[in-house]
């Protein structure tokens, strides 16, 4: 299916002015019906859900995360918090709504990455790792550990729309997974919540290739790869 790419956001723009945008952007997808997709990164930061800020010392967990360069950031879809940075490449489709199958749309979003990572000699596949970040049902999988996470939100139907879902995906190309996973057991233990995750349960696209170069690099010829999956016929 091809998609209507969205434009990137201004340089500067932090995750909760691009997450707000998205939030408009699935509204105009609930009202015309057309699928858009967009591809971001991120600051070095952590994203949680709004269940994360309802934990007793979340405001502290913040403050403290911040002045260690981990500034956190909330989002409106499911899971867990999850690392953002350089080396991770943030994928959302926003998706008209014509099914209330939640397997069809975690399908979508992973159709484009399955086949990035089949141009790289990788097979990915569906799967729970436990342990990790946000783990859920449709991760991608290499290996056995998760290169992708996964998460939807929807919109209901309303009078003038039929809905719409927007699917997130966070694809790890490069850089130091495990800190990121750290990172993400910290803000549990700091903001008084039960999680902790695993290292070694997540990976990254670098790894897994054996990838020599500048990671930057490697991510810019992996965007463009997608760019071409999404907007194919």
């Amino acid at each position: 299916m091809p998609y209507r790419l969205l434009p990137p956001q201004p340089e500067g723009h932090t995750p909760d002015h691009i997450l707000a945008q998205e939030q408009l952007w699935l509204r105009e997808c609930a009202l015309d019906g057309q699928p858009r997709a967009h591809l971001w990164q991120g600051p070095q930061c952590l994203i949680v859900t709004r269940k994360d800020t309802r934990l007793p010392r979340y405001q502290d967990a913040c403050e403290q995360l911040a002045a260690e360069g981990w500034p956190v950031f909330v989002r409106d879809s499911g899971g867990t918090a999850v690392p953002h940075g350089a080396g991770i490449l943030n994928l959302s489709l926003m998706l008209p709504r014509t099914t209330t199958d939640l397997a069809h749309y975690y399908r979508l979003l992973g159709a484009p990455l399955l086949s990035v990572l089949a141009g790289y000699g990788l097979e990915g596949s569906y799967d729970f790792v436990p342990g990790s970040f946000c783990d859920g049902q449709y991760n991608l999988v290499i290996g056995g550990r998760k290169v992708t996470g996964t998460a939807q939100r929807w919109l209901a139907p309303g009078q003038d729309h039929g809905g719409a879902v927007l699917a997130q995906a966070m694809l790890l190309v490069a850089g130091n997974v495990d800190e990121g996973t750290r990172m993400a057991s910290r803000f549990y233990e700091l903001a008084g919540g039960e999680l902790r995750f695993l290292p070694g349960t997540s990976t990254t696209l670098a790894q897994a290739i054996h990838w020599q170069g500048n990671h930057g690099e490697l991510v810019a010829e992996v965007s463009h790869r997608l760019r071409q999956q999404l907007t194919a016929d």
